[in-house]
C-alpha cells in the first residue's frame, strides 16, 4: 500500500508557546475537513494524524494518505488537500488564479505538471463550495485565532522539515474564521455544481440505451438524474451485476447538483449521479426514506 505524507505547519512566535487546546481543534478540523475531501475524491483511502517532532520556532503535524492507488494520484490528492486549507487565505496571492497558488504548494515537495496543477484548481474549485469543507475549514482558523502563539498556519504535500514558501499570516485568521470562500461570495451568475455523497432510492431506471434520466428519490422528494457512471449503467443493461430491479434498491452515490444563483439565492437547476459507490437491497429502508415524501409528491 503506498502511503503519502502532508503537514500541517504552525508558525509560532518566538516568545510564547502555542496551548494543547488550540493546537488539538485545529487538528480536529483538519482532520474533518481533510477527512471530507478524501471521501468526496477517494472514497477508499485511508487518511489519519499523527504528532511529529518540530524545528524551534514551528510545530508540524504529519497527516498520511494511504491507499491501492498510483503514488502520482495520491501526490495530487495531498496538493489538494494543502491548496485547499491555503487558497484564498493568503492576501498577497489573493491577485493570483487559483492553479498558480497550487503550483507554489506543489513545489513544496513535489513535481506536478501544468495539467496536474490545472486538474488540481479544478478539484478544489470544486469541492470547496461544499459546506462540510468550508465548515471544519473556518473552524480550524477559529480555533489558531485564538493562540497568540499560533503566528502563521500553513500546508504542504510532505513531511520535509522546510519552511513553507506559502503561509497564512495571523492577521487573516479573523477574517478566514468568519466568511465564506470567495469562490461563495463572487458576484457573478455563473451556475456551479455541488457535489455530495448520499444514499438514494431507485424509483426508475431506463432500461434501454439512452440518455434518459434516472428517476431517483431523496430528502423527501422524487426527481430526474443523468447517470454519468458508464460502468454501473452498462452493467445494469447488461444484466452483470446481482442487482434485482425490484422495489427497495438503495444506490450510494455522488450527486452533483447544479445550481444557478438568483439574487441572493442559489437555486437547484439539475441533477447527475457521476459515481455509484455501491447499492444494497433493503425494502424496509428504503421505505423509511420514502414515507418522508412530502405531501405535495403524490400530486405532482
Amino acid at each position: 500500500m503506498i502511503e503519502q505524507p502532508i503537514t500541517l505547519y504552525f508558525d509560532l512566535s518566538p516568545e510564547a508557546k502555542p496551548t494543547m487546546g488550540a493546537v488539538g481543534r485545529a487538528m480536529l478540523e483538519f482532520e474533518k475537513m481533510a477527512g471530507e475531501t478524501v471521501f468526496l475524491l477517494e472514497p477508499s483511502l485511508e487518511f489519519s494524524l499523527v504528532y511529529d517532532t518540530s524545528r524551534e520556532g514551528s510545530l508540524r503535524i504529519i497527516a498520511g494518505l494511504r491507499g491501492l492507488i498510483s503514488r502520482e494520484r495520491l501526490q495530487i490528492l495531498a496538493t489538494i488537500l494543502a491548496t485547499t486549507l491555503i487558497n484564498n487565505a493568503v492576501g498577497h496571492f489573493q491577485g493570483k488564479a487559483m492553479d498558480e497558488v497550487a503550483k507554489l504548494i506543489s513545489e513544496e515537495g513535489t513535481t506536478l505538471t501544468g495539467q496536474d496543477i490545472k486538474r488540481i484548481a479544478e478539484a478544489v474549485a470544486k469541492i470547496e463550495r461544499s459546506e462540510s469543507i468550508r465548515a471544519p475549514r473556518r473552524e480550524l482558523y477559529r480555533a489558531v485565532e485564538q493562540d497568540q502563539a499560533i503566528e502563521g498556519l500553513s500546508a504542504f504535500p510532505s513531511d520535509k522539515e522546510m519552511r513553507p514558501k506559502v503561509i497564512v499570516p495571523r492577521e487573516e485568521f479573523r477574517e478566514r474564521a468568519t466568511v465564506y470562500s470567495a469562490i461563495e461570495t463572487e458576484n457573478n451568475l455563473e451556475p456551479r455544481v455541488v457535489p455530495e455523497r448520499m444514499e438514494v432510492v431507485l424509483v426508475q431506471p431506463p432500461l434501454i440505451e439512452s440518455s434518459r434520466q434516472w428517476r431517483l428519490f431523496a430528502n423527501g422528494r422524487e426527481f430526474g438524474a443523468k447517470m454519468l457512471d458508464e460502468r454501473f449503467k452498462q452493467q445494469i443493461l447488461d444484466g452483470t451485476t446481482e442487482l434485482r430491479l425490484a422495489g427497495g434498491v438503495i444506490l450510494d452515490v455522488t450527486l452533483e447538483t447544479k445550481q444557478v444563483k438568483e439574487g441572493e439565492l442559489w437555486h437547484n437547476k439539475s441533477f447527475a449521479v457521476s459515481e455509484v459507490h455501491g447499492w444494497r437491497q433493503n425494502p424496509q429502508q428504503a421505505e423509511l426514506l420514502l414515507s418522508h415524501r412530502s405531501d405535495s409528491d403524490d400530486e405532482n
